[in-house]
């Protein structure tokens, strides 16, 4: 009883902060639903918008693209054009050419009539690099940050208008916290690495040792009470 005490204690102190944080991360994680996190009640639906499709220009061959689809930016239609490589190109149906970006004026203005609570743009930027927080999206990207108490930013694609990503306090914590539970502190996405595997194997020994001790310290001396007692 003495060894597995001491192996107990010893897998207590390598891996019991980790436990601590395991549950804080569940409790954190837990708390806030999954649409609230990735900022989808911060969102309103685009508004409709009757505005007919224009002609599409004998430039763009549709035999040229894997897919295409119109998409309304602002008040006028754009092509979202689909190569076979899946690499997505945004043009003008009347030239075929790159569709023109938007100005700062313009996304301005659709981010805030987008936004739910009516919080108003306190900056908008023409990203030059992608944030952390967004590192699944490519430029080019317009981020529109509000000026509400947790911190919103609305990720814009300038030709399109859509609204490829949306960011809070909300996600920003909830991401911190799946860092921590998964152990990767560089690009919070490997949930196979060898730290985590290592801990969770730790841990698994710490359950074990501590279900062993379990055994020791009370199951076997009530079984011994209640032989004795019976005289078994």
């Amino acid at each position: 009883m003495k060894f597995w005490r001491k192996l107990h204690k010893w897998i207590a102190c390598l891996v019991g902060l980790q436990l601590l944080l395991w549950i804080s991360g569940g409790v954190v994680m837990s708390a806030f639903p999954i649409e609230n996190v990735r900022g989808k009640h911060l969102l309103l639906p685009s508004l409709k918008q009757d505005i007919d499709k224009p002609e599409v220009t004998n430039d763009i061959s549709l035999y040229s693209w894997q897919s295409l689809s119109w998409v309304l930016s602002l008040n006028n239609w754009v092509l979202e054009a689909t190569d076979s490589k899946g690499q997505t190109y945004w043009l003008n149906p009347d030239t075929g050419k790159p569709a023109p970006y938007l100005t700062q004026t313009n996304v301005r203005a659709l981010a805030e009539s987008r936004h739910a609570t009516g919080a108003k743009a306190k900056t908008v930027i023409n990203l030059k690099t992608i944030p952390f927080e967004v590192r699944h999206l490519t430029l080019p990207l317009y981020q529109v940050n509000f000026d509400d108490w947790i911190h919103t930013s609305f990720y814009l694609h300038p030709q399109s208008g859509q609204i490829a990503s949306v960011r809070s306090d909300i996600w920003r914590l909830y991401d911190f916290f799946w860092m921590l539970h998964i152990m990767d502190y560089q690009d919070r996405d490997d949930f196979n690495n060898p730290l985590l595997i290592s801990a969770a194997i730790l841990s698994l020994l710490f359950t074990i040792t501590g279900l062993i001790l379990v055994y020791f310290s009370v199951v076997k001396p009530w079984y011994a009470r209640i032989k004795y007692h019976y005289n078994l």
